[in-house]
């Protein structure tokens, strides 16, 4: 058997960047396996972005939010059977089979404990759930009670944190029960899983380890515990709802770096961070994304008519765009003529408009335009004179390697792997510190011979390093070695 489950969150098929784009270089490229898409999305009623290719056999979606029953939506197993559970899922039942595993849990959450124990209990609410309604048990009074006296109890020990509302312990159990929906997915059978994230999209592999033995390989593309302290650290309500739901996310990474059998990480940045979490060394393999040499490479096309600064990417916080933006009016200053390009769509609507009010405020409308998306990166980064990145955490970003093949002169933060896909041929600068990030690039806007030089010695190291044939090869043979392990284990 030659399939695999590959889990994603917020990403393919119904999101762009960069993590889609691995997604769908990794089932096109491996076009010997048959992938079966999870796909944990905010609500259902997304429009896909791909169009997977023909060995992508199915996509399960699980709405975290966007339904007022998830019954809707439930996925795997027949409407009968559904029924079935929601009627077997009495008030005894659950203080019988559900209380026990869900104040388990709950322990867990308040002492940190160690992710091969928090992997068992998802594990067993798993399989409770295979037996009851999860959203019946989760919406029962005695639920409630149970998680009411959680809360009155998490904090006793730290003054420091104020006492949670009614309404806090009501939104943490909303969350709790929303964020744990992959649990209820009915899984196809597979002979390995493959999470693109450290994070609940990851439960089904884990379970599916714990009870199957079915291997399970993890990819991190940027530290997904570290990325969800700066989200949640800006968007939750209240710090009790903050602590709560940092504590739920660290147990869930915690259980996937448990039961991986590899983490590969997209760059050896990420692996120090891992190491730090306790995963071993030698449970680590780095892949470098890839992206297609053919496609991306220096074209002959006219500049534009002005200096222009180009970004590619979404438009969100950890993409750091109002840095950007507070660069460009330096810029400005400078070369007064330059136009800054920003591609991509925002796929967090407040701060949009954060970036669009701070354009005008720095009345900064005609050297800043949101060019919305792009079907022809390539010929984007041909026409810019300076590519930037300007994020305040990263992965192994498929722009700046697109970019590199297309042989841009870039400047980039040096988060993530940025400074390990560039080395010596961009320049790289601190995050959030807009003035480094204006004069790098009025250092390259105003050296042309520069600009070429570092322009032809990133495109010499992506075609060396960073390429599809290279990520593809290595992918196949770690799929080879997981199964070849498996039925070794088997035999």
């Amino acid at each position: 058997m030659n399939s695999i489950l590959l889990a994603t969150e917020g990403t393919y098929p119904f999101h762009g960047g960069g993590v889609s784009t691995w997604c769908n270089v990794l089932t096109t490229r491996l076009a010997e396996y048959r992938f079966s898409i999870l796909a944990v999305i905010m609500h259902p009623y997304l429009q896909a972005r791909y169009v997977p290719p023909p060995n992508v056999t199915g996509i399960l979606k699980v709405p975290l939010w966007g339904t007022e029953d998830p019954i809707e939506q439930r996925r795997g197993a027949p409407f009968s059977e559904i029924l079935k559970r929601r009627q077997a899922t009495t008030e005894p039942m659950i203080r019988r089979w559900f209380i026990p595993v869900f104040e388990e849990l709950l322990e867990a959450l308040k002492v940190a404990a160690d992710g091969r124990r928090t992997g068992r209990i998802f594990a067993e609410m798993a399989a409770c759930f295979r037996r009851f309604d999860m959203f019946v048990s989760f919406r029962s009074p005695i639920v409630w009670e149970s998680f009411r006296v959680f809360c009155e109890q998490f904090g006793v020990d730290d003054p420091s944190l104020p006492p949670p509302t009614v309404r806090d312990a009501a939104e943490c159990l909303q969350l709790l029960a929303r964020l744990l929906q992959p649990l209820d997915v009915e899984l196809p059978p597979v002979a390995l899983t493959h999470s693109a994230a450290a994070a609940v999209c990851g439960l089904p592999c884990v379970v599916a380890k714990i009870e199957q033995g079915t291997p399970y390989l993890l990819t991190e593309h940027g530290v997904y515990l570290r990325e969800q302290y700066l989200n949640v650290t800006r968007t939750a309500r209240t710090p009790f709802v903050k602590i709560f739901l940092l504590k739920l996310l660290g147990a869930v990474v915690r259980a996937n770096y448990v039961y991986a059998d590899v983490v590969s990480p997209v760059c050896r940045y990420n692996a120090r961070w891992e190491q730090a979490q306790g995963v071993e060394p030698h449970r680590i393999e780095v892949i470098y994304n890839g992206a297609d040499a053919d496609r991306f490479r220096p074209l002959d096309l006219p500049r534009r008519t002005r200096p222009t600064v180009t970004q590619v990417g979404l438009i969100f916080a950890l993409k750091g765009t109002k840095d950007l933006i507070a660069a460009a009016t330096l810029v400005r200053q400078q070369v007064p003529e330059v136009e800054f390009l920003l591609y991509g769509s925002a796929s967090d609507p407040d701060y949009f408009a954060e970036c669009k009010k701070l354009v005008r405020d720095l009345k900064l409308e005609e050297t800043v335009t949101f060019a919305g998306l792009t079907s022809e990166p390539e010929k984007v980064f041909n026409e810019a004179d300076v590519v930037t990145l300007s994020s305040i955490s990263e992965g192994f970003p498929y722009t700046v390697v697109e970019a590199m093949l297309c042989g841009s002169a870039i400047v980039a933060t040096e988060v993530g792997g940025v400074g390990e896909a560039l080395d010596e041929t961009g320049i790289l600068v601190p995050p959030r510190q807009p003035e480094i990030l204006a004069e790098a690039i009025i250092r390259l806007l105003r050296n042309q011979a520069l600009r070429t030089s570092l322009g032809k010695q990133a495109r010499e190291r992506a075609v060396r390093y960073f390429t599809e044939v290279e990520f593809a090869a290595q992918y196949r043979a770690l799929y080879a070695k997981l199964m070849q392990n498996q039925l070794r284990i088997e035999n």
